[in-house]
């Protein structure tokens, strides 16, 4: 039975699928429904209930018709996961936990779920250690080759750099921008990204040798500090300092007003008080607005450009 199933994940890992060569759709409400079935079978301890709703959702996935956030994939790939080891493919299980955890690090099972001694704790807590592991280069370096009315989602976030996670499931969508709807779904293993999605070979090895056909050899991106920026970020920092240090001093000369025996004492330690907090109030204000200016000062980009003749 494992080996089945282990068979299974395989082949479905390795295909990819246009929308138009899936049956059925699978839409976010019969992933909702699906999700839902699972947690209540996992919160009432029905393995075999788990496992109905579990193995058609980890099937469907790549027809999946709708964007999803990596809010909703981390929830996904773990039920993912444990439908793996309720079918006893404890490797498999562990993989999704991995993709799982680089959406969501910081997730832990609750005890209605999971008890504390169940054995999937331990093999959770494996796959965290290699939740963070740094991308990597895809293609031998190949670029993305995305067309400008697309964009491209890997595990519900956007993929700008060819770069992904190895070992480990990554749900790929291919959105056209206009309508936001979803036109390819891949359910990919590692890094294997379709040649689809990537440019030319001849095109890493020109980038490689710093050659170009076209006469330009170079674009460097630059971006230019405004001359106001750090001005403004030290003055800022400055004032709300000053801020802070006026406040604390009003504390004492509240003390004072409370401490004081005269009329005549009273009246300027209130005065004093008085004075200390507005002033405080005041320059923390200035502080926060012009720190606020400083960080929002951007030079833009520059484009510097070298001609080869």
């Amino acid at each position: 039975m494992r080996r089945f199933f282990s068979s299974a994940l395989v082949g479905l890992l390795f295909s990819s699928s246009a929308l138009a060569d899936c049956p059925t759709p699978y839409t976010a409400a019969q992933l909702g429904t699906d999700l839902s079935s699972m947690s209540t079978a996992l919160r009432s301890g029905n393995p075999s209930a788990f496992r109905e709703s579990g193995q058609a959702m980890t099937d469907a996935l790549k027809c999946v018709d709708a964007p999803l956030a990596p809010v909703v994939l981390a929830n996904v790939y773990r039920y993912a996961g444990l439908n793996a080891y309720f079918s006893g493919d404890t490797g498999s299980a562990e993989k999704w936990f991995r993709t799982a955890l680089e959406l969501d690090p910081t997730y832990d099972w609750d005890v209605s779920e999971v008890p504390v001694d169940d054995p999937i704790r331990p093999l959770f807590e494996s796959a965290r250690a290699l939740g963070d592991q740094a991308p990597v280069a895809v293609g031998g370096g190949r670029a993305l080759n995305v067309p400008d009315t697309h964009r491209l989602l890997v595990d519900g976030r956007a993929l700008r750099d060819a770069k992904l996670t190895p070992d480990r499931p990554h749900l790929v969508q291919l959105i056209r921008k206009a309508s936001n709807t979803v036109e390819t779904v891949w359910l990919i293993d590692g890094t294997a990204l379709p040649d689809s999605l990537l440019g030319s070979a001849s095109d890493v090895a020109q980038v490689n040798s710093g050659t170009s056909t076209s006469g330009v050899m170079v674009e460097k991106i630059q971006r230019t500090r405004p001359p106001m920026k750090t001005p403004a970020l030290v003055g800022g920092g400055l004032l709300m300092a000053g801020g802070v240090g006026l406040y604390a001093l009003s504390f004492g000369a509240h003390k004072d007003w409370e401490e004081a025996s005269t009329m005549s004492e009273l009246t300027s330690k209130q005065t004093l008080t008085n004075g200390l907090v507005l002033g405080a109030g005041a320059a923390l204000s200035v502080g926060v607005g012009l720190t606020w200016v400083g960080v929002s000062l951007d030079g833009g980009a520059g484009f510097h450009w070298r001609g080869q003749f």
